[in-house]
């Protein structure tokens, strides 16, 4: 930076010097060759000293800047800022006569509660091999074996766990295993961004759950939606389905499904830039997702944040909150929360003019995208 204003200052003082001296001649009235030739020496000398300036300001220097924030307010619309929310459906197996069952199951369920994704599925699939289980049984160790890998991101490998287990349900006339494996489906498609087939998906399940008068299963399938429409552009109507969602998740205390639902608000004034009202669900969000040991919620809120404080130009803040989620999505082993986080340090080193370490992250994000597929 200094050599690029060095040649700017000397050229500067240079022309004020030129253009003083060729006004003294102009005041002393001297000839007219002189004046003629002081006029010609001021012409000169504003040149020589804008010119510099104008070499300073060409479009390759201020192009990256603007190139920056377009970027930055790409990203803003893209960027999914909470998961959708997948259900545990559970059947009867916590009041099943089958004790190994019931033991498989409770120790699969552990393992998720405490993010060992390989444990939890090892004891799902234990579950399917005992003798005698129902339908429903299946379809619920499957769900929740579709659910861990779906947390691992493998995508491909939940969906078919999903699909086997709406097969099951389908099979034991489980209206209540249909709904959950076709909204984890939904829940599914969002993220891979097959936003129409989302819809379709958690439109079937909105329906059974109406049917059957399941209200917790309303709540989750209308945020759920509300998470589509706000990746297809549709904010009005995503804060539509967000609200319905909300006013039954308070009327029936869950608290899990409201710090998710804040969250997703905040996502969308995030998007029309209402900075302030979106820091405000987040900080609802992240203070419930604390009170209940949520601690992906508090990761994800973690991430969304530094978005924010990127925006308001506080850059050392927003690497900290991301230092934060890296943290976080590394101890869950989610690469891909751990592969968009180092990404998005990239993005704010950039920022700060630190191109050696935003290569770095950039680089590192690129490896886990390429290993997982994404």
């Amino acid at each position: 930076m200094f050599w690029k204003i060095f040649p700017l200052v000397l050229a500067c003082l240079f022309s004020i010097f030129c253009v003083w001296r060729a006004l003294i001649e102009i005041q002393l009235k001297r000839g007219i060759s002189t004046r003629f030739y002081a006029f010609v020496v001021m012409a000169l000398a504003s040149l020589v000293g804008i010119f510099p300036l104008i070499q300073l300001l060409q479009p390759s220097e201020i192009k990256p800047v603007v190139e920056s924030q377009r970027q930055i307010k790409q990203m803003i619309q893209d960027l999914p800022g909470r998961i959708g929310e997948t259900i545990r459906y559970e059947d009867g197996i916590p009041q099943s006569s089958n004790f190994n069952l019931r033991k498989l199951f409770e120790q699969g369920k552990k393992h998720l509660d405490n993010y060992e994704y390989d444990k939890a599925i090892k004891a799902f699939r234990a579950g399917l091999t005992l003798k005698g289980i129902e339908p429903s049984e299946a379809a619920a160790l499957l769900i929740h074996i579709g659910i861990s890998q779906y947390n691992q991101s493998k995508w491909d490998e939940a969906e078919g766990a999903f699909k086997e287990a709406l097969d099951w349900a389908e099979k034991g006339e489980d209206k209540w295993g249909q709904a959950a494996a076709l909204g984890n489906l939904g829940v599914l498609y969002q993220d891979k961004g097959e936003w129409d087939k989302a819809i379709e998906f958690c439109n079937k399940a909105l329906d059974i759950n109406e049917k059957i008068g399941d209200g917790f299963g309303m709540a989750i399938s209308y945020n759920n939606l509300g998470f589509v429409y706000e990746m297809k552009r549709d904010l009005d109507k995503a804060i539509e389905f967000y609200n319905k969602s909300l006013k039954i998740k308070e009327k029936i205390g869950y608290e899990y499904g409201i710090s998710m639902t804040y969250g997703n608000l905040g996502n969308v004034y995030r998007k029309i830039w209402k900075l302030d009202k979106a820091i405000s669900f987040y900080d609802k969000s992240l203070n419930i997702s604390y009170k209940i040991g949520d601690k992906r919620g508090v990761t994800q809120t973690y991430y969304n944040l530094s978005i924010l404080y990127q925006l308001k130009g506080e850059l050392d803040k927003a690497i900290q909150l991301l230092n934060e989620a890296l943290m976080g999505f590394k101890k869950m082993g989610d690469e891909h929360g751990v592969a968009k986080t180092y990404n998005q340090m990239g993005v704010v080193y950039k920022e700060k003019g630190e191109w050696e370490i935003a290569i770095e992250f950039y680089e590192k994000s690129l490896k886990i995208d390429e290993k997982i597929g994404d």
